[in-house]
């Protein structure tokens, strides 16, 4: 009898959390029926990305991280490793079906119809969204979630791009974990577990899955004009792009695989192939013969000094092709007034890492446009399923009472339309003259704080071997 009514009980919380998912989603896509005209495609012209009219366009935007895949100093769980410790744990304790929907749930809580808004007012006109393979796929041999008609179940993705399109924002679909794990980092899904680039059969099993993702997606997404561009693997190898060679000729023959698999069913989009940490880190076009590709860098740079380097590395780079700076964050003395006006000053795209976040401090660090200090984080060992959708709920909305907008955010807004702070960027950072001074000073104290937390996450990750 007790058996029977556990189960009972169960199932009708899964059903409870089912129910929540598809209340949050049809909320979503119901609210205000409206058709709005879409974008028009883009693509690239020497180092320019332009329009169907051949008006140049450069990105400005943010990145919606947490939302595909999490990061546990910034989302509302802890896990050093990498959230795939955490999925198999729910699995373990709750099953496939229940961990999905309990899944669901947090995305379509975590970034709802209000983010779109705050995006769009804040004069962006990009969102680049990491994404999970584990989001659409059950396992990494590349088997999907299905829906009820047996198709293939990308409906979440679909509400991305209709929200995109209704607020007249671009989207880069970047895949940050990838079956296999391109890098070592807890990331791309799981910490020190990389073996997508392996020379076995177990490595290139992996790389058939991967290629069977992009061209689905690449598919499904061929006609559709707001997605500016594909974004293929989210930092690939790591540190070991520059460092480790052993794997160099597998990363680039496997990246020219995924762009003409993607080529073979999709000939207009943009594809991105990341750099990372350096231009020649990834061979020019005319290696193998790429065409309406963006090349991509991240920055996390210490002093104006070194972005000033990189920044050149990009110009002498003569790859002819654009480039876009997926992420970036000035740690240290690096000044954000002359990193905003030398990206614009050279006409680079970019997109700030990262929307939102939650945790120690969050609601005043600059690493995000709106925070959430007090979040209480999942105990997804011990929290009872009913209470890990509450943790998954409404209060994980930005309009849901725990976030504030940061002090960044209305900062960011001084450069968003390409405006150049030509006293930081002749000074070399030393002056600045956008925003005002209380702007300017509460970015300062807010930064002070972020680099405490920083330094306080590494700590963490250090005593538990998760710090590369």
């Amino acid at each position: 009898m007790k058996t029977t009514m556990k189960k009972t009980i169960s199932v009708l919380l899964a059903l409870v959390c089912a129910l929540s998912c598809f209340a949050v989603a049809s909320s979503a896509a119901q609210t205000e029926p409206m058709i709005v005209a879409p974008l028009p495609f883009l693509h690239t012209e020497g180092e320019q990305i332009v329009n169907e009219s051949g008006e140049t366009v450069v990105l400005r935007g943010t990145n919606f991280g947490g939302w595909g895949i999490m990061e546990d100093w910034f989302c509302p769980y802890t896990s050093p490793a990498g959230e795939e410790i955490m999925f198999q744990k729910l699995v373990e304790r709750f099953g496939l079906e229940k961990t999905h929907a309990l899944m669901q749930l947090y995305r379509a809580n975590w970034i709802t119809e209000i983010d779109y808004q705050n995006v769009a007012e804040l004069g962006m006109n990009v969102i680049r969204l990491p994404i999970w393979y584990r989001n659409f796929q059950s396992d990494d041999n590349g088997t999907w979630y299905r829906d009820a008609n047996g198709d293939i179940d990308l409906h979440e993705l679909d509400e991305v791009v209709a929200m995109c399109r209704k607020y007249g924002l671009y989207l880069i679909i970047d895949l940050h974990g990838l079956p296999g794990y391109q890098n070592d980092y807890d990331h791309c899904g799981k910490s020190k577990s990389m073996s997508l680039f392996d020379s076995t059969e177990q490595g290139a099993r992996y790389r058939a899955v991967v290629k069977d993702f992009w061209v689905t997606l690449a598919t499904r997404y061929k006609d559709e004009p707001n997605i500016a561009m594909y974004d293929l693997m989210n930092e690939p190898l790591g540190t070991n792009i520059t460092i480790d060679k052993s794997y160099q000729q597998t990363f680039f023959d496997f990246s020219d695989e995924l762009y003409r698999a993607i080529r073979a069913v999709d000939s207009r989009h943009i594809i991105t192939m990341e750099a990372i940490w350096s231009p020649d880190a990834i061979p020019g076009p005319d290696v193998y013969g790429w065409e309406n590709i963006v090349y991509q860098e991240h920055l996390y740079d210490v002093t104006n000094v070194t972005i000033l380097h990189k920044a050149n590395e990009i110009r002498n780079a003569k790859y002819g092709a654009p480039f876009l700076l997926g992420e970036f964050y000035p740690r240290g003395l690096q000044s954000f007034s002359y990193l905003f006006s030398i990206f614009n000053n050279r006409g680079l795209s970019w997109t700030t890492w990262t929307y939102k976040g939650a945790g120690d401090r969050a609601d005043k660090s600059p690493w995000f446009l709106y925070g959430a200090a007090n979040l209480e984080k999942v105990d997804f060992e011990n929290d009872s399923y009913e209470t890990l959708c509450e943790k998954f709920g409404a209060v994980l909305r930005t309009d849901g009472g725990a976030f504030s907008r940061t002090a960044f955010a209305d900062y960011v807004m001084n450069f968003v339309n390409g405006e150049v702070d030509k006293a930081s960027l002749y000074s070399f950072g030393a002056a600045e003259s956008r925003g005002t001074f209380r702007e300017r000073l509460m970015l300062f104290s807010d930064k002070l704080q972020a680099i405490y937390t920083t330094i306080r996450d590494w700590l963490r990750k250090l005593k538990t071997g998760d710090l590369l």
